[in-house]
C-alpha cells in the first residue's frame, strides 16, 4: 500500500473514533445523571503511530461540518473519498497507545486524535430543561362520575343472590256467590289445599254434593229460595264455609225443588197444564228444558244439581215456573218417583222438599217412604200427592 493511502487511513480512523467518543458522551450513561461532564483532549499532531491491525476499530463518521486542519498539519489531498452528497468519509483509528488515569473518572475522557481530525463539537447544554410532571405527580384516574352516586355493599351482594321464595298458599276456603239472572247464583268455591275432594252444599232445605277439581275449585248455579239467601258448605274433612247474597227477580217466579241421598234414581216430574207422561209440557231429567228455552217459549225449566258418580251421591232437582204477563192460568202439577236401586230393596228412604212462592215464606218439609223388596214386581213408587200443584192465575 502507498505511504499517502496509509496516512489517508489513519486520519480516517482517528477522526472516527473521536465521533464514537462524542456520541458516548451525549448517548451513554452521562446524559442520564443530568450534568455535563468536562471534557478533555490531548492531541498529538506530530509523528503519530502507525496503529496495529490489532488496534483498529473501524466505523463511519458521516460530517456535515467544514474541515479543520490543526495548525502546523498537512491538508489531506484532493483524493479523499466522498459520498454521493459530496461529503468526506474518514476512516478513524483508536491509537494503539493511549494515557489511561490510574483513577477512573466519568467527567473526564482522554482522546488520542489524529492530525487532521476535525474538532469535537461541545455536547449540547441539558441544564435548561425543565422538568414538567413526574410519574408520582400524575393524578389517578377519576371514576366517580362513573358511578352516580352508586353505593355498594355486602348486604347489596346478599339481596341480589338471595333465591326467591315460593309464596304460602292460603288453605282458607274461598266462598262466593254473585246474583244473576233468573233469580239463581253464581257459587264459587276455590280450596287449594282440598283437591278432588268431596263438598256438601246446603241452601233452603235442600242439600247436595258436588266434587272440587285438581286444583281444588269448584263453579256452578243454583236456583235459590229466598231473596236473603243463605249457602253452607262442608267439605269431607269437616271444614265448613258460609255465604250469604241478596237475591233480586223472585216475585216474578214459583219455584219447587226436592233432594235425596242414595244411589237410587229419584225423579221430579212437572206436568204442566195436563200434559201426560212423555208429553211436550212433561219437564223432568229427560226434558229438562233450560232458562233461556223458559224465558222464549214459556212453561218452566229443571235443574239438577249434585255429581251422581260420587260413592255416597247427594242430589237436587229444582223446577222453576217463571210468571209470564200473559192472561190465561197455568196449572203444574207434580210427582215424585223413585226407582229400587240393587242395594236399596226395601229399605227406608227421606226426600227433601222446599217450595217458593211470591209473597209467601220459603217452605220445607220432609217425605219419608220405603223402597220396594228385591225380587218384587214393583221397581218404583210414584208419589203423585208428594207436592202441591201450581196455580197461576192471569187477567
Amino acid at each position: 500500500m502507498a505511504l499517502n493511502d496509509k496516512l489517508l487511513t489513519v486520519a480516517t480512523g482517528v477522526v472516527l473514533a473521536v465521533g464514537g467518543a462524542a456520541a458516548s458522551l451525549l448517548l451513554g450513561d452521562h446524559g442520564t445523571h443530568g450534568y455535563q461532564p468536562n471534557l478533555t483532549v490531548a492531541a498529538n499532531l506530530s509523528a503519530p503511530q502507525i496503529p496495529t491491525i490489532t488496534d483498529i476499530r473501524p466505523t463511519a463518521l458521516i460530517s456535515d461540518a467544514p474541515v479543520r486542519i490543526a495548525a502546523g498539519a498537512q491538508p489531506a489531498k484532493p483524493e479523499q473519498p466522498q459520498d454521493d452528497t459530496g461529503r468526506m468519509i474518514f476512516a478513524a483509528v483508536e491509537p494503539a497507545t493511549r494515557t489511561i488515569p490510574s483513577v477512573v473518572r466519568s467527567d473526564v475522557i482522554t482522546i488520542a486524535v489524529q492530525d487532521g481530525a476535525p474538532e469535537l463539537a461541545t455536547p449540547a447544554d441539558f441544564s435548561d430543561i425543565v422538568l414538567t410532571r413526574s410519574i408520582a405527580t400524575v393524578p389517578a384516574p377519576k371514576v366517580s362520575g362513573l358511578t352516580n352516586g352508586l353505593s355498594v355493599t355486602m348486604t347489596d351482594f346478599k339481596d341480589a343472590l338471595r333465591i326467591p321464595q315460593t309464596p304460602k298458599v292460603s288453605c282458607a276456603l274461598d266462598l262466593r256467590a254473585t246474583p244473576i239472572f233468573g233469580a239463581r247464583v253464581k257459587l264459587k268455591l276455590k280450596a287449594p289445599c282440598h283437591p278432588n275432594v268431596n263438598v256438601t252444599i246446603r241452601h233452603g232445605g235442600l242439600q247436595f254434593k258436588e266434587k272440587l277439581d285438581a286444583a281444588g275449585r269448584l263453579e256452578l248455579k243454583v236456583p235459590v229460595f229466598a231473596e236473603y239467601s243463605r249457602f253452607d258448605v262442608e267439605l269431607s274433612d269437616g271444614t265448613q264455609s258460609t255465604v250469604g247474597a241478596y237475591i233480586a227477580g223472585l216475585s216474578s217466579l214459583e219455584r219447587v225443588g226436592i233432594s235425596w241421598k242414595g244411589a237410587n234414581d229419584t225423579f221430579l216430574h212437572a206436568f204442566q197444564n195436563g200434559a201426560g207422561m212423555g208429553e211436550a209440557g212433561h219437564i223432568w231429567r229427560l226434558n229438562p228444558s233450560d232458562f233461556a228455552m223458559s224465558r222464549m217459549e214459556g212453561g218452566g225449566y229443571l235443574a239438577q244439581l249434585g255429581n251422581a258418580g260420587l260413592s255416597e251421591p247427594q242430589m237436587a232437582q229444582v223446577y222453576t215456573l217463571p210468571l209470564r204477563m200473559t192472561a190465561g192460568q197455568q196449572i203444574v202439577s207434580f210427582a215424585v218417583e223413585t226407582l229400587r236401586g240393587e242395594t236399596a230393596c226395601g229399605a227406608a228412604m227421606k226426600i227433601q222438599t222446599a217450595r217458593h212462592q211470591p209473597n209467601a215464606k220459603a217452605g220445607s218439609k220432609k217425605l219419608s217412604l220405603r223402597l220396594p223388596e228385591c225380587g218384587a214386581v214393583q221397581t218404583s213408587l210414584l208419589l203423585k200427592n208428594a207436592l202441591k200443584d201450581m196455580k197461576v192465575a192471569r187477567k
